[in-house]
């Protein structure tokens, strides 16, 4: 640990200016106010130590954009889930659709959140294809932290860290305690939630259970989910630390669909469907992580399964039900604490999915059926060495391995039901056949081999004891998931399996300075990311059977280029954050040439001011920024782009007593009318104005 000292803070109102470009009052207001409260005050620095490289190690030593949003930050926010958080606290972008969440971070636009890995005690939560992420399965009183890593992760974290992880850690605090919670307001939503902890000796345990329900904004959107965890740790005599995480929950979602843009405009909360379009989602997790620390490094094992069910209907005779299982072994160790430091291990992860289409409601009758199977081995090292006492240079390389399989069988639709429905009545079918005769079209099996490399090189120069440069270059990848590799359920594409269907790879540059003081934080980070042959969808591609087209492709090179900046302010009584994330991109290659990536803004800002009047209340503004963007699939930017919007939220949090909080919220106070995202001349209004009034006790 570098010893802390004391300094003195030269900072002025100019910090304001990046954040708040589009609206000269708020950098004004800002200015002044930053300007007053940057007085020069002498102040002592405290390290920020986060888990980014698996083992604790100060912020301003690691070459990389790493941003901590500890427990207190999470009680502060108000929010209900991870995406709501992080959309606030961390800047990140995400998009609601159809019970879809979506992250992108680096500007991938469609099915972005594919290139951000989500872990939750070094498991993954994404799933193996290119459905929904189960945040609800991570209830915001089960963290501790969450650290957003942005960039080139791939050699530590391995497939789908390309531009970034999102890394959760559950609470672990042995401290008696009971939590309740309880809010309702606009759209019909309620949330309730309950959570204790207790620790004996050695023994840790923490459990909750949270049910929420909406109506939603608009109609045809409802929505219920319930969750429930269950976390055992044990510290050993020496020690070592054993946890045990058990997650189970359920959620129902109900899908609008999207609005033509004069009913976007004019009907935003209407729906063309019937309600009849929806998912009803089960999932279950438990992860076992074993930590040892020693004179000599320490390791860490992590053992995980996770299990998801989904029954979906999107159209008439679109019915199927969707069921994953996984299974993770990850062991990593640690050699050396001084001058060399070497990180080390490897991962086995096996991934399965069975896919059943069925033809109605009562899912009696089968016309699809497949299984898939993923197996993978990678092992890496990073090797971190220091040069001088403030300069360190670290590398490393992590090899992946994979096998993958595919097993599809299509039967005659004919021979499914013993009986035909017509308006004059119900009669034997004569065609009639159990089993079924399979058919060619839909029917087939196929085995896949790939293997590929994943490096990184960075240098960080510790300027002094509040201040950090880095440079780093990362060669990223990502695998194709199972939706992208064959048409496995049951819709034609111009090829069944997709053999030539290589995995992105892409280089990624950064260049970024780290500046943390007890009242100011900047961190500032410019890349270039140079894809290779990033993934796209592309609906032209035909094949042999007249009604399949389109098919997964490698594009070609992508450019993308831009920043990501966070400036916080805190004087104790007051405190502001501006944070900003800019990206630019064009497709190099295609129909696109020279065109923008659909559904990338190519600016996201989220500014915060708060002001606590007496110790006990906290008031709060946020503004949010998205800019413009073209809409999905639209590779030639030809079409109607989707608008920039911004956002204002308001919020109070009273400590009533030291057990009592009371809340209140108004998110989108202008009743801004937005859309999320557009494809194909389809557009997703954003929620309008929304009123929350909670109440959360605390024994």
């Amino acid at each position: 640990m570098r010893p802390t000292r004391h300094f003195w803070i030269p900072f002025r109102g100019w910090a304001i200016l990046p954040v708040t470009f589009w609206h000269p009052a708020y950098f004004c207001a800002f200015s002044l106010i930053a300007s007053v409260g940057s007085a020069e005050t002498v102040h002592e620095l405290e390290a920020l130590l986060v888990r980014a490289w698996h083992f604790e190690k100060e912020v301003l030593d690691l070459p990389m954009d790493v941003l901590r949003v500890d427990r207190d930050a999470i009680d502060r926010s108000l929010a209900t889930s991870v995406p709501d958080l992080l959309g606030s606290a961390a800047n990140l972008y995400f998009t609601t659709s159809s019970g879809f969440t979506n992250v992108d971070i680096r500007g991938f636009g469609e099915n972005s959140g594919l290139r951000t890995l989500v872990l939750v005690d070094g498991q993954p939560l994404n799933p193996s294809d290119m459905g929904r992420i189960n945040w609800e399965l991570i209830p915001l009183d089960s963290i501790e932290s969450i650290e957003v890593l942005r960039g080139g992760q791939n050699v530590l974290y391995g497939d789908r860290a390309l531009t970034g992880v999102i890394k959760i850690e559950t609470r672990r605090s042995a401290t008696p305690g009971l939590n309740l919670e309880g809010r309702g307001g606009s759209f019909g939503s309620f949330r309730e939630s309950i959570s204790g902890s207790f620790g004996h000796k050695g023994w840790r345990l923490r459990g909750g259970a949270t049910q929420a329900q909406s109506d939603g904004y608009r109609e045809n959107s409802a929505s219920e989910t319930r969750d429930a965890y269950f976390i055992l740790g044990y510290i050993f005599a020496n020690g070592d630390d054993l946890d045990v995480r058990i997650s189970i929950g359920e959620s129902k979602f109900t899908y609008p669909g999207g609005l033509i843009y004069e009913d976007f405009k004019s009907r935003p909360r209407s729906s063309d469907k019937l309600g009849l379009e929806g998912s009803e989602n089960r999932a279950a997790s438990v992860t076992a992580r074993y930590d040892a620390q020693r004179d000599w490094g320490g390791w860490e094992v992590l053992a995980g399964f996770n299990y998801t069910e989904a029954d979906f209907a999107f159209e008439p005779e679109r019915f199927g039900s969707n069921q994953q299982d996984g299974f993770h072994l990850k062991p990593r160790f640690k050699l050396g604490e001084d001058a060399t430091v070497l990180i080390a291990g490897g991962d086995v992860i096996y991934s399965a999915l069975d896919f059943t289409a069925h033809l109605d409601e009562t899912r009696r009758l089968v016309p699809h059926e497949a299984d898939l199977h993923e197996q993978r081995f990678s092992p890496y090292f990073l090797l971190e060495q220091e040069l001088t006492e403030q300069l360190t240079l670290s590398g490393g390389a992590r090899y992946e391995w994979l096998r993958y399989e595919v097993d599809a069988v299509s039967y005659n639709r004919a021979q499914l039901s013993p009986v035909i429905v017509t308006n004059r009545g119900t009669f034997p079918n004569p065609n009639y056949k159990n089993p079924p005769d399979r058919i060619d079209a839909g029917t087939f099996r196929q085995k896949l081999r790939q293997d590929g490399m994943a490096a990184e090189l960075s240098l960080n120069y510790r300027l002094h004891s509040d201040w950090s440069l880095f440079a780093a270059y990362d060669r990223v990848y990502r695998y194709p998931v199972f939706d992208e590799r064959a048409s496995y359920q049951g819709f034609p594409l111009a090829e069944e399996v997709n053999t030539a269907l290589d995995a992105e790879e892409g280089d990624n540059f950064e260049l970024g300075v780290k500046y943390l003081g007890n009242q100011h934080q900047v961190f500032f980070t410019t890349f270039l990311l140079k894809m290779k042959n990033e993934i796209i969808f592309d609906s032209e591609v035909t094949g042999s059977h007249p009604s399949a087209r389109g098919l997964n492709i490698n594009l070609g090179p992508v450019d993308r280029y831009g920043g990501d900046l966070l400036y916080r302010y805190d004087a104790g009584t007051w405190g502001l954050s501006l944070q900003l994330a800019y990206v630019a991109t064009e497709m190099k290659s295609g129909s696109g040439r020279g065109k923008a990536v659909p559904l990338v803004p190519s600016c996201v800002t989220t500014s915060q001011i708060w002001w606590e009047p007496k110790e006990a209340l906290r008031l709060s503004a946020r503004h949010r920024y998205v800019g413009e963007r073209f809409q999905g699939s639209d590779f030639r930017n030809e079409n109607r782009p989707v608008a920039a919007y911004q956002l204002v939220d308001l919020s109070a949090n009273w400590r009533v007593s030291p057990h009592c909080r009371l809340f209140f919220k108004v998110d989108n106070v202008f009743d801004q009318l937005y859309a999320e995202t557009a494809t194909q001349g389809l557009f997703y209004p954003g929620n309008g104005r929304a009123f929350e009034l909670g109440v959360k006790l605390d024994f």
